[in-house]
């Protein structure tokens, strides 16, 4: 089994028995010192890149920090959550707005450039120490420590737009600095992927397998060049990840299962006693409360109607209430039957079997349904969807009840690539690349046994690109930046509402259940601006750095 992929970030900080929420608790080296860490000892310098490694933990969703799980700012999840500690409800109905001081809770820009300096710190003081080294040792830990800053670049223009750019380490002197235009720091980012991939391994020995790779890096590129709109870089950089052993698991529940899966090109690994987290409260049905321990289960998040509703039935055809409530003897009385495989591999349904029971999303169930309430008083401590999410968690899976969770994340799978691939090949030139679009997008519905789809014109074919990355990346984050790059979150959010299902137990009923459609959203609607599709400049930035001429990206 090849364990060259992935980034586990707990197996980095397991060598060396010091680990806190940057993973390794070891300072800047201008302030432990250079001789400490640039003794000759390659041992020592390499536990510290590992320490670095913390800047790519901080960006995975099962931290469960308040920025990282957009999903619930979109039509796909529902938060039950009104208090300080997640805020998304309070965003998406305006109640506490996003302002001209920062981005809030998707601000990102102190930290980033704080891990930017450490990485810099690293360059610089590679060049004074380099000759203590083997090359090829060196060369390595560079290619890595150059991959991750240009990760943190990423993030933050994917919030912000256009960047200052501090590509190496600067004193005061270097305080006030313009920005880039948006387009130049897109461009900074591929460069310096694509200068750090050649460098990194393609396979890491057994003890090392955590490391970051060329496939990792290649894959991200496909990401960043498709919020860059370089098609042809996209299309190089799958390509790419295919040439180095990157596929398609054989299906698609192994991908959260197996993190071994040659599928998943990058993940954040965790272990209960060591780096976890708490997924399995915040996604199990509620119900599993009484036999994990009595932990205590509440504010999940949960797939919307919406969500639910956009998985096709396994012919391919869509699915219909309408046709469901018309015949539901030919549906064996179960609105959830013959759905396509990704459906049970994302959401956790009523009257589901599960570790031995039966799932009870209905009224007055064991895993309940509440309705949303916009009050710190009436949040919810069950669905408030009538489903349940599960892509994060692992039935029959109890290691957790005595510590923490231990489910791996996925940072970055050749799924997401390959819909990057086509999605690029189709604006490129739709034409020329058609039938190429066509085939990299009907290779993810072959992998659940769904009809090809095809398409006409290039918006018919963005169309059902829009819905396989609801379907295939749902639950992943996705959604919310995918609306904000096309240009489409004004229409798909803004003055809208989403629903759940409330199901109530009748007898009377098919199957002995009757389902209708409930409001998740307490009567509001949600708000999302033209100006969300970029940002505030923190003013803290602005005031500080003269540069800028307090000038903000535009709508703030």
């Amino acid at each position: 089994m090849k364990h060259y992929r992935f980034i586990s970030v707990f197996a980095a900080a397991a060598l060396l028995l010091s680990a806190c929420d940057d993973v390794v608790n070891i300072p800047a080296t201008d302030r432990l010192g250079e001789n400490a860490i640039w003794s000759g000892d390659e041992a020592i310098l390499d536990q510290y890149v590992i320490g670095l490694y913390g800047a790519v933990r901080e960006k995975s969703t099962l931290k469960m920090n308040e920025s990282q799980f957009t999903d619930c700012m979109t039509d796909l999840l529902k938060d039950a959550d009104w208090t300080q500690s997640r805020r998304y409800n309070r965003k998406v109905y305006n109640y506490e707005p996003f302002t001209s001081d920062d981005a809030s809770i998707l601000g990102n820009w102190g930290d980033s450039y704080t891990r930017i300096r450490r990485f810099n710190e690293f360059f610089r003081d590679s060049e004074k120490y380099s000759n203590l080294y083997r090359s090829d040792f060196l060369k390595i830990r560079l290619a890595e420590v150059r991959f991750m800053r240009a990760m943190q670049y990423f993030y933050l223009i994917r919030v912000y737009g256009g960047v200052v750019l501090r590509d190496k380490y600067e004193g005061p002197e270097a305080n006030d600095k313009a920005r880039l235009s948006e387009a130049e720091s897109w461009q900074w980012v591929i460069d310096e992927i694509k200068a750090a991939a050649p460098d990194l391994p393609v396979a890491w020995d057994a003890s090392n397998f955590s490391r970051l790779t060329q496939i990792a890096a290649y894959g991200f590129l496909s990401r960043a060049a498709l919020y860059a709109g370089q098609w042809d870089e996209v299309i190089n950089a799958a390509n790419q990840c295919e040439t180095l052993g990157a596929g398609l698991a054989s299906t698609y529940a192994e991908v959260f299962s197996d993190k071994y899966s040659k599928e998943n090109l990058m993940i954040v690994d965790f272990a209960p006693t060591g780096l976890n987290h708490n997924a399995d409260q915040i996604f199990r049905p509620n119900g599993d409360n009484a036999y994990h321990g009595n932990k205590g289960f509440g504010l999940p998040m949960t797939p919307t109607a919406e969500f639910a509703d956009a998985f096709e039935m396994a012919d391919g055809t869509a699915f219909s209430w309408t046709a469901y409530n018309a015949n539901p003897a030919a549906w064996g009385n179960d609105p959830y039957s013959g759905r396509e495989p990704r459906f049970y591999a994302t959401i956790i349904y009523n009257n589901e079997d599960w570790e031995g029971r039966k799932i009870e999303s209905y009224a007055g169930g064991k895993d309940g349904i509440m309705t949303f309430v916009k009050a710190t008083s009436g949040a919810a401590t069950s669905t408030t969807t009538g489903y349940y999410f599960r892509k994060y968690i692992t039935e029959n899976d109890d290691s957790w009840d005595l510590a923490g969770s231990s489910h791996f994340d996925i940072m970055l799978r050749y799924g997401e690539v390959l819909l990057n691939k086509a999605e690029a090949l189709a604006r490129k030139d739709w034409a020329a690349n058609k039938t190429d679009a066509l085939k990299a997008l009907n290779d993810i519905r072959n992998r659940v046994g769904l009809p090809a789809k095809s398409a006409s014109t290039l918006d018919e074919f963005m169309d059902l690109i829009e819905h396989e990355r609801i379907v295939e990346l749902g639950g992943e984050n996705f959604r919310f930046w995918d609306l904000r790059r096309w240009k489409k979150g004004v229409d798909r959010l803004n003055n809208k509402s989403f629903h759940g299902v409330w199901i109530t137990k009748d007898d009377t009923s098919p199957g002995g259940f009757k389902y209708s459609e409930c409001d998740i959203d307490d009567g509001s609607t949600r708000v999302f601006m033209e100006r969300y599709y970029c940002f505030a400049l923190p003013a803290a930035e602005l005031n500080n750095n003269s540069a800028l001429g307090g000038v903000n990206n535009p709508g703030w």
